[in-house]
C-alpha cells in the first residue's frame, strides 16, 4: 500500500515550516475504532489511498511504501490540516513507535508513554484527555486518532518555537538540550533514510 499525495517542500533546520499557520483548536477524533475489536484495519483499508506516495522536496520527488497498518489517508489529511510534511509525520511516527498501536511504554520517572505517537501522560496525553476529552483508549490503539493528535502536538510545539520546524520537533520530546537534540538527529535520520528506501 503507498501513500499518494502532493505536498509542500522538506524544509530543514535553518527554515521556518509553519509561517503564519495556526493549529485548528481541537484534534478532532478522525476514526474512533479500537485495535482489539477488530475495526481499525477495516477503516485502515477504507481510507488507505491507493498509488505511490509521490510529493516533491528541495531534493526531488520521493514514494514511500506505507505498511497497511498506516492509513494513507490519515497521515495526508493530519499533515494538511496541521501545516505539516507528511514525511516528517512519518519520520515522528517511525521514532516514535514504528508505527504501531497498542504500546504502552513505562518511564523511570513513573509516567506512561502511550500508543503509536507515544504521548506521555504527565504532558500531551494528560492534555488529550482532559482537554479535548479524547479517551486513552483512543491513543493508544487507534493509529488515526494517534496519527492526528501528534500532528496537532507537533505543529503546536513547532508554532511555540516560533516556527522552527526541528526545534518544535525537539520539544515534542524533550526541553532538555541533551535529549532533545539526540531526538532531532532521530527524527532527521528516520526522514532521511525513508526517502532513500522510498518505504515506512
Amino acid at each position: 500500500i503507498y501513500l499518494s499525495m502532493r505536498t509542500r517542500s522538506v524544509r530543514w533546520p535553518s527554515e521556518r515550516l509553519m509561517d503564519n499557520v495556526e493549529p485548528a483548536q481541537q484534534p478532532e477524533i478522525y476514526a474512533s475504532a479500537p485495535a482489539y475489536e477488530g475495526r481499525a484495519e477495516k477503516i485502515a483499508r477504507t481510507l488507505t489511498e491507493l498509488g505511490p506516495l509521490r510529493a516533491a522536496t528541495t531534493k526531488g520527488a520521493f514514494s514511500v511504501e506505507l505498511p497497511p497498518r498506516i492509513p494513507a489517508q490519515c497521515v495526508n489529511t493530519s499533515a494538511r490540516d496541521y501545516g505539516l510534511n507528511p514525511f516528517v509525520l512519518l519520520a515522528l511516527l517511525k521514532v516514535e513507535s514504528g508505527g504501531r498501536v497498542g504500546i504502552v511504554s513505562k518511564n523511570t520517572n513513573g509516567t506512561l508513554d502511550l500508543g503509536p505517537a507515544q504521548f506521555n501522560t504527565n504532558s500531551w496525553a494528560k492534555k488529550f484527555e482532559v482537554v479535548y476529552h479524547i479517551p486513552r483508549e483512543a491513543l493508544v490503539n487507534d493509529m488515526c486518532q494517534a496519527i492526528r493528535a501528534m500532528a496537532f502536538a507537533v505543529a503546536t510545539e513547532i508554532k511555540e518555537a516560533d516556527g522552527d520546524m526541528w526545534r518544535g520537533i525537539g520539544n515534542y520530546h524533550s526541553h532538555t538540550p541533551v535529549y532533545h537534540n539526540q531526538y532531532v538527529a532521530k527524527v532527521a535520520n528516520a526522514h532521511r533514510e525513508m526517502l532513500l528506501k522510498g518505504k515506512f
